[in-house]
């Protein structure tokens, strides 16, 4: 039962709106900012059976002095997600399917997890900072911290790219609102920059409940990059 739960129901579990962060908003380095009309393909796959591996698409509508604003869709599909990103550090939540209906489980779901995707768009990254999270639907808050890890060479699909590592964690206090073997309580993120493509080219997103057990287990790796 697990493993069609996965990034399937994740958004359900974390839902609302990111809290502030303390960190002031920094302008965007037109030098290092992507511009509209650039693009990204994906491929994402879970150590689970669902949701199932896909080819996800990313395209710049706007980027501005105050950030990038993008859409993010499963490949060749007519919905997507919309969002503007800043400096902020902030885990952000992109549903591009439909939520599962309990009537009919045939209906496909995939909610992405992203974390601060243009931050190369703003010079140096921070060496840590707390991370803005979205408000659960049920239970406690989440809080959470991204730390800078370094310099690695990392090879994807795309081929192979000098990145720039920074790890996040996100927890709550286990509490008895919450189901023990499948509501979160903890996620820890790994996320590779490539500053050839001006985004990740790699993150991964690994999900336990309270009982320890793996709930989610994500990987996103580059495919392709067109510049617009």
């Amino acid at each position: 039962m697990l493993g069609g739960l996965g990034g399937v129901t994740l958004g359900a579990w974390l839902g609302g709106c990111a809290t502030p962060t303390a960190a002031p908003l920094r302008p965007i380095d037109p030098a290092m900012a992507p511009r509209a009309g650039d693009a990204w393909r994906y491929e994402f796959r879970s150590v689970f059976r669902l949701p199932a591996a896909r080819t996800l698409e990313v395209r710049v509508l706007e980027a501005g002095p105050e950030g990038v604003r993008d859409r993010f869709a499963v490949e060749d599909g007519a919905d997507g997600d919309e969002r503007a990103f800043t400096s902020a550090l902030e885990m952000a939540e992109r549903p591009l399917l439909p939520p599962r209906r309990l009537v009919d489980r045939l209906v496909p779901t995939l909610t992405v997890v992203e974390f601060s995707p243009y931050l190369l768009a703003f010079g140096a990254l921070p060496d840590d900072g707390p991370v803005a999270t979205p408000m659960p639907n049920a239970g406690p808050a989440f809080t959470g911290r991204a730390r800078l890890r370094g310099n690695e060479r990392v090879t994807v699909p795309a081929g192979s790219f000098d990145a720039i590592r920074m790890d996040f964690d996100i927890s709550r206090t286990p509490s008895v609102t919450l189901r023990p073997r499948l509501d979160p309580v903890w996620t820890l993120g790994t996320v590779w920059y490539a500053p050839a493509v001006k985004r990740p080219v790699r993150w991964t997103i690994v999900t336990r409940a309270s009982e320890r057990n793996v709930v989610a287990d994500d990987t996103y790796e580059l495919a392709s990059y067109r510049p617009g």
